[in-house]
């Protein structure tokens, strides 16, 4: 039996890590400077693209991978949203530097609640 908790915090980690990395060496134009200035489509295209193998690898449909991968980037991006309209930096001070706690889970929001849909989906036709 598959740990749904692990696997979307696994995931979910390595897509922010794998955005972040490959952001930061490859550069590339930003995509919503405003909201997320250091977003950039090429983080955000790699990161997508090894979302999407992974779960093609485990044999989600292409569908509901495309959905999922795309989840991540539209959680982060709404989230920054947020504090961009509050005026805020962080959402906290428990992880310095990195945002606060939420921007360890922003990205895993709205995937996870797409992932249970599926999950719900693909119950009801089997």
């Amino acid at each position: 039996k598959v740990d749904y908790i692990y696997f979307v915090i696994i995931l979910s980690f390595l897509n922010d890590t794998f955005a972040y990395i490959t952001g930061r060496l490859l550069k590339g134009p930003l995509i919503i400077p405003k909201i997320s200035p250091n977003k950039t489509w090429t983080g955000t295209s790699f990161s997508f693209l090894l979302s999407f193998l992974i779960l093609i690898y485990l044999d989600y449909s292409i569908i509901i991978s495309i959905i999922l991968s795309i989840s991540f980037f539209f959680g982060d991006i709404y989230f920054s949203h947020i504090k961009r309209n509050n005026n805020l930096k962080d959402f906290s001070q428990l992880l310095p530097g990195h945002g606060g706690i939420l921007d360890r889970i922003d990205s895993m929001t709205l995937f996870t609640f797409i992932f249970l849909i599926s999950l719900k989906i693909l119950k009801l036709k089997s």
